[in-house]
């Protein structure tokens, strides 16, 4: 399930960047150039929630934050605010004027969406499922036997790509083969168990790989290890398991 974001920011190339990135997220995106215009959008849209730049003509950022928390149908939208916070107090005012947090100046393409989505109301984000593996025609058949579950689907054809889309994206869980050239799953996992800890690693292997990924459960890198060859119907159950998994970790 996509969430519906509404940005309002006057600058139209910054504005264009983060709703391309969004958009490449998987989300329905809208925009005002104005604080007026903003406003007017997420009082008759109500979206789930509203990323404004502080300095806008016409009304600015903190103006529209009070008239939203002050209305009843927007006042649970969760609002971010963009802005450089250059002077003593920013922080504090923008707090104050409702924002539930805020994304500094320049904004970090590889680090937007997945900073904007950790304010989304929990059913607003889909639930975020990487794969990896580097033989592309194993990533499509593995796609393909999950396409009808409601899970967001990302897939990677290495260890190195994998990390990268972890830094722009919320993953829940992730599903990796072992054997890949370069960095091993276990290798992998270990890493994403330091940085991203809330995400549920699973790796998928036969029994000529056992012995490395016994170890990396016991260390607690790995959450659980999935048989090859592996059949759809029992791929889809390990996987809801790991998902409601990971949602006891929040």
């Amino acid at each position: 399930m996509s969430a519906r974001i509404l940005i309002v920011e006057d600058d139209s190339s910054t504005r264009e960047l983060m709703a391309c990135l969004l958009q490449e997220a998987g989300h329905a995106v809208s925009g005002a150039g104005d604080g007026a215009d903003g406003l007017r959008l997420a009082l008759d849209g109500r979206p789930d929630l509203v990323v404004c730049d502080l300095c806008l003509p016409s009304l600015d950022g903190h103006a529209v934050a009070r008239a939203l928390r002050a209305d009843p149908g927007c006042a649970h939208i969760p609002l971010l605010a963009v802005s450089a916070l250059a002077r003593a107090g920013d922080r504090e005012r923008v707090l104050a004027a409702g924002f539930d947090g805020y994304l500094c100046k320049p904004i970090e393409p590889a680090s937007f969406v997945a900073e904007v989505e950790a304010f989304l109301p929990a059913p607003a984000r889909a639930p975020t499922l990487m794969v990896v593996d580097d033989d592309a025609f194993m990533r499509e058949v593995l796609v393909d036997a999950l396409e009808d579950e409601p899970w967001r689907i990302l897939s990677a054809g290495s260890a190195e790509e994998a990390l990268a889309l972890l830094e722009q994206h919320t993953v829940d869980v992730i599903l990796s083969d072992q054997c890949m050239p370069g960095m091993q799953g276990t290798e992998l996992m270990a890493r994403v168990s330091r940085e991203h800890p809330r995400t549920v690693r699973l790796i998928l292997s036969g029994l000529s790989e056992l012995e490395p990924i016994e170890r990396a459960c016991a260390a607690g890198l790995v959450d659980r290890r999935l048989s090859k060859p592996w059949a759809a119907g029992a791929l889809r159950e390990d996987l809801r398991a790991a998902f409601a998994l990971q949602r006891e970790r929040i």
